[in-house]
């Protein structure tokens, strides 16, 4: 049996679609940090992303059932707030995406 890999962390999502397909983009920032020589660490964030794309009926299905899920959780540990975050990036800070293309 194949487990798929590790799991994957995704503190953000885009999803976009066409006639055929709904496109489902995972997300994950991470900071990276190394130090070679003298002076400050280098810092930066590495974006990384999972890709799913699914038919349209199974997306449907995947809605529901994570609604349904969604409404189990609210009832055993409460009610869910999305708080939406504004990045906090500094003046001269780099950002830096590896490993997608698209």
């Amino acid at each position: 049996m194949d487990n798929g890999g590790p799991a994957f962390f995704s503190d953000a999502v885009t999803v976009s679609h066409n006639p055929k397909k709904f496109v489902i983009d995972f997300q994950q920032m991470t900071p990276r940090f190394s130090k070679f020589g003298p002076g400050e660490p280098d810092h930066k964030m590495v974006l990384s992303h999972n890709t799913i794309i699914m038919d349209p009926e199974v997306v449907k299905d995947f809605s529901n059932i994570l609604s349904s899920n969604i409404k189990g959780y609210e009832k055993k540990f409460g009610k869910l707030e999305v708080k939406r975050l504004k990045p906090q990036v500094k003046k001269d800070e780099k950002i830096e995406y590896t490993g997608y293309i698209g």
